[in-house]
């Protein structure tokens, strides 16, 4: 009876089974009885129907982009469940047309191409096949519209480059059909999503078989496989999966499928050049190069990560084979020279850099990866108790001589760098360098093989020795080996700054032009001259090149145009030499936003005249601050700064005037003194027309030893200028020897701003105090500037103050602290009285409507104001005046009428922030 009962209770609803998709093109999809097969049929033989259900959704004939637009996607999603695995692999149809085939093509009408890449790029078409309109959208839109989709249903995708074709290009096999695999590839990383790179696998099985053996594979032409080529790629589909970390199919696979062997390196998720038309730069070393998948695994990265930013993906691939974990010798002993090997062409490159794993035991159960001490030719023989060989050990220095020499026999250059340094300071508060070790055995074998040698040891030490121990924490994600992403980039730069100041640089051709390297950077706008880089009219600014016309410009006669170069933060002193054979010119030159450098210089034809300037260039990153610290890692700029000039990665120029010409200009990395501006929309770089201040305008006055770094910004206050970390921004980059000019009451005077508003004998005095104290204690040299008067006249001609006890409570500071005082309160007043109630207006914006900034020449003499400051002071300051500059009396202005400076080509009616 017991039994009977418990046969009738209720049972726990049977669990369905896990299900594996296949979304794909005719290479995966079932055949229609002919000769072809997809790799997708005879893939289900390799897994335990009791374990998974396998669904081959492939369907023939369709791109990434068809597969969604038809249909097919929605309707295989519809059964996709949680815990679900869907295999995506699309790219041969994708290059197609993407309407209407082109004239003379006898290919059959399918509008099915994408738009390559992986961008956000579109197209509107009425599709000559449905006869509907349709956006079209890049390859990378429709991966990346499949992954959310399957993720959303708790699914895993997984991401898979294309099969093999049957072609074959001097003796080698075609790995890859155009650059779907390096799309997907990247794609993969993006999104963090497992990627099989199914073309290396499978092409590693093929490719040795040799083209007739192949030819039988593939029965029907050189994309569809038959019955046994889809058998070999169903396997190497099996194999990547299995080499990935977690495996996705873990417990699914049938007998046949465990006896596929796994691709031990698939979970590395190593690249292989994205491009076969350029030369490749591959990079092989250790975790320090490439940490773990690349991918950032607990904060930690490898220069090699980040050393593509300084090279052109126009001209070159950069392909980071690192593998983290391994010396020179299980780099060599290993399938991973083998590779690199086999990819290698004549005209690629190989940098190296190995010996962090190299001083460890040559032989135990764990690694047994270490090298014999030195360069010579000493072995020591061993079993290898890791692999249960017989080996015979080498010298480091041997193991870089056959990566040399192997790479030359393939017509590759070799070149050389030393271990990168670790986290260890010594007892003089230096960092450790690998000295009689393996940076010099490195430099010993460079030298005797002739190699270019990057001293990376040296240059990172260096770069840490000047940090300081609290900077350089942040660089690493480990305690003193790993660096963190921050750190890698440091790295990365390090290489690319070894790399140019080589003697003959190999990659210079490949390199992308960038001022933080340290090394000038000369252009020349005519005939070529020297090793300065000729300049097209054809040469758009693209961070890739690193240089060219920016903002939609170019020369053409009389109109200003836009010139810009990669930078990051510091001071780029830029020489400009001005002048043409064949006619006369005048030139005004801007940077940045509208900061007035070079005014009306005049050259008569086949004359040159040269004119130096200091650019500071500056973005919004922070260092950021210790854990669980306040702060941030961004200056909280607003919405109208976005995009501005003088928050980006560039060094931009307006060349204007009437008759701008420019023959050669050269950029250099200079340290000089830097004169940080901080206050408010009076002050700031004003982007557009008419609105000017006399912050942009300071530049004009001062020679090129010294530089001006205009921080101030519209509606600020001396709180928000704090809150908003610009102030932290300020005190990161000051040093010694460099100045502080405060100017801040406008904003800070309005009581109803009750969350910024200080009152002049109190708060605002003490926030002052604290900005002197900030710039004094690193050793920079603070000023103050009182604020400018408002345009408000009283019946008798005179300026009424606007701005209460805010100018007396500056004085005050001023003397209490010691601290220079420029009377910009006073002289505006003598400005603007000189000028008289009917002529004033002209110096303000909007042609007088607005009170409260100025327009050009309202800028330009404040500026002059604020130089005569200078002049007046004792500060050292004052010896960096230009010579031209003799002294302002602002009670006799210049001439407002016969003012004339060339114009910005961007304006607007926009009023700048704060009043």
């Amino acid at each position: 009876m017991a039994q009977d009962k418990q046969s009738n209770e209720p049972q726990p609803p049977e669990q369905p089974l896990p299900q594996l998709f296949i979304a794909g093109d005719s290479t995966a999809a079932p055949h229609n009885g002919n000769e072809r097969m997809g790799w997708g049929v005879p893939f289900s033989d390799y897994f335990d129907p009791e374990k998974v259900e396998v669904h081959n959704m492939a369907r023939g004939g369709r791109s990434s982009r068809t597969f969604i637009t038809e249909g097919h996607w929605d309707r295989m999603l519809a059964d996709v469940h949680r815990g679900d695995v869907v295999l995506i692999q699309f790219g041969h149809n994708d290059g197609g047309a993407i309407n209407r085939e082109p004239p003379g093509s006898d290919r059959p009408l399918r509008a099915r191409g994408s738009l390559p890449g992986l961008g956000d790029e579109s197209e509107e078409i009425d599709n000559a096949v449905t006869g509907r309109h349709e956006v079209v959208y890049t390859y990378g839109h429709y991966l990346r519209q499949m992954i959310k989709d399957v993720r959303e249903k708790g699914a895993q995708p997984v991401l898979m480059s294309l099969t093999v074709r049957n072609i074959w290009n001097d003796g080698r096999l075609e790995r890859g059909a155009g650059q779907y695999g390096s799309w997907a590839y990247e794609l993969a990383k993006q999104e963090d999503v497992p990627f099989v790179d199914v073309t290396d696998i499978a092409a590693d099985k093929l490719e040795p078989m040799g083209p007739e053996a192949m030819s039988k594979l593939y029965p029907a032409d050189h994309t569809h496989t038959g019955p046994e080529g889809a058998r070999l790629h169903a396997e190497a589909v099996v194999a990547g999966l299995k080499g990935l970390r977690p495996s996705p199919i873990e417990g699914w696979l049938s007998d046949q499928g465990e006896a596929v062997e796994k691709h031990d390196i698939t979970w590395l998720n190593l690249p292989r050049p994205a491009r076969a038309d350029l030369p490749t730069l591959f990079l092989i070393g250790d975790s320090t190069v490439r940490n773990g998948r690349g991918d950032g695994s607990n904060g930690q990265w490898g220069w090699g990560d980040y050393v593509d930013y300084w090279f052109n993906e126009n001209k070159i691939n950069v392909v980071n084979r690192a593998v983290g974990g391994l010396s020179s010798r299980t780099y060599y002993t290993g399938p991973f020279w083998d590779k690199v090997l086999d990819m290698l062409q004549p005209g690629d490159y190989v940098m190296m850099q190995f010996g962090h794993n190299d001083n460890i035991a040559l032989n135990d159960a764990e690694r047994a990866r270490g090298t014999i001490h030195g360069v010579g030719d000493e072995t020591e023989e061993i079993d290898n108790m890791v692999t249960g060989k017989h080996e015979v050990v080498h010298t480091y220095g041997w193991y870089l001589r056959q990566f040399i020499e192997q790479a030359r026999e393939k017509g590759a250059t070799p070149i050389m760098c030393s271990l990168v340094p670790r986290k260890i300071w010594n007892d003089e508060g230096k960092i450790e360098r690998s000295e009689d070790s393996y940076a010099d055995w490195a430099e010993q074998v460079a030298r005797d093989e002739d190699v270019p040698f990057v001293n990376l040891n040296d240059l990172i030490a260096d770069r840490y020795d000047a940090l300081g121990k609290k900077a350089v924490d942040p660089l690493f994600g480990d305690a003193h080996t790993h660096t963190s992403e921050r750190g890698a980039i440091l790295n990365a730069e390090c290489v690319a700054e070894g790399l140019v100041e080589l003697d003959d640089n190999p990659l210079a051709p490949y390199m992308t032009v960038d001022l933080t390297l340290g090394q000038p950077v000369s252009f020349t706008f005519g005939d070529q001259n020297g090793d300065a880089i000729a300049v097209e009219p054809s040469d758009a600014y693209t961070s890739e090149t690193g240089f060219g016309y920016d903002l939609g410009t170019m020369p053409n006669e009389g109109e200003p145009y836009f010139f810009s170069v990669r930078a990051d933060d510091g001071n780029y002193r830029v020489t400009i030499e001005f002048g043409a054979e064949d006619q006369a010119s005048a030139n005004t030159v801007k940077a940045e936003t509208r900061r007035l450098m070079v005014e009306d210089v005049q050259t008569e034809p086949g004359q040159f005249v040269e004119r130096s300037f200091v650019v500071n260039v500056r973005d919004t990153h922070l260092v950021p601050p210790e854990k669980y610290a306040p702060g941030g890692t961004e200056v909280l700029i607003n919405d109208r700064e976005v995009g501005k000039l003088h928050w980006d990665d560039k060094l931009t120029l307006e060349l204007n005037g009437d008759a701008p010409q420019v023959h050669a200009m050269t950029f250099e990395a200079m340290d000089v003194p830097t004169v940080y501006l901080i206050g408010d929309s009076t002050v700031t770089d004003q982007p557009y027309e008419p609105a000017a201040s006399w912050g942009q305008m300071l530049t004009r006055f001062l020679g090129d030893g010294v530089a001006v770094a205009n921080h101030a910004e519209s509606g600020e206050t001396m709180k928000s200028f704090i809150t908003g970390l610009r102030l932290a921004k300020v005190l990161e980059d000051m040093g010694k020897g460099d100045y502080l000019f405060i100017q801040f009451t406008h904003n800070d005077q309005k009581e109803y701003w009750p969350q910024t508003y200080v009152e002049a004998d109190t708060t605002y005095k003490a926030y002052l105090k604290v900005m002197i104290e900030e710039a004094r204690r690193r050793g920079a040299t603070p000023v103050l500037v009182t604020s400018m008067q408002r345009r408000n006249f009283d019946d008798d001609g005179k300026i009424v103050s606007s701005l209460g006890d805010y100018p007396k409570a500056m004085r005050d500071v001023a003397r209490e602290e010691d601290v220079t005082l420029i009377d910009l309160e006073r002289m505006s007043v003598k400005f603007y009285e000189a000028l008289g109630p009917d002529k004033a207006p002209l110096a303000f914006n909007n042609e007088g409507k607005d009170p409260t900034h100025h327009d050009n020449y309202g800028a330009y003499e404040l500026a002059k104001c604020v130089a005569e400051g200078i002049r007046e002071s004792d500060l050292p300051l004052a010896d960096h005046l230009r010579d031209d500059f003799q002294g302002f009396d602002p009670s006799e202005p210049d001439d407002v009428d016969r003012f004339d400076l060339a114009p910005s080509p961007f304006s607007s009616d926009l009023k700048p922030l704060g009043n």
